[in-house]
């Protein structure tokens, strides 16, 4: 798969996990919600790799790689943030309870508005 194909599937994907945090009523919803994320995740740093593969960088085999080096393209300003969100990734795929659910959740918006700012970034570089 193609950097460019994955970013359309990662405008996608995001697209969903906003549509996701709309409709949030219950911790069914916010499980749900929770889910989306960690695919979008996924599909970021990926993204990310591809990128970084196509730029000639071949140190971004893991997501903290993969934002480390898109920091160094300046795709991202800093990588902190992400690292915090792959901690979030974490704890939500291996254990499960409702205040690190609760926990998760609260940083979703934060996580949208990252990725809103990432996609432009990368648009502008294709």
């Amino acid at each position: 798969m193609t950097y460019t194909d994955r970013l359309v599937e990662l405008k996608t994907a995001l697209s969903r996990l906003e549509e996701a945090l709309k409709e949030v009523k219950n911790q069914l919803d916010k499980d749900g919600a929770i889910q989306r994320f960690e695919f979008v995740f996924e599909l970021t740093w990926k993204t990310l790799k591809d990128f970084a593969e196509d730029k000639g960088r071949m140190e971004a085999n893991s997501p903290k790689g993969a934002f480390r080096v898109a920091a160094d393209l300046g795709v991202i300003g800093d990588p902190q943030p992400w690292f915090e969100f792959l901690k979030s990734r974490n704890d939500s795929s291996h254990l499960y309870n409702e205040e690190s659910a609760n926990r998760v959740f609260s940083q979703l918006p934060d996580f949208v508005s990252a990725m809103k700012d990432l996609i432009v970034s990368l648009d502008k570089i294709k």
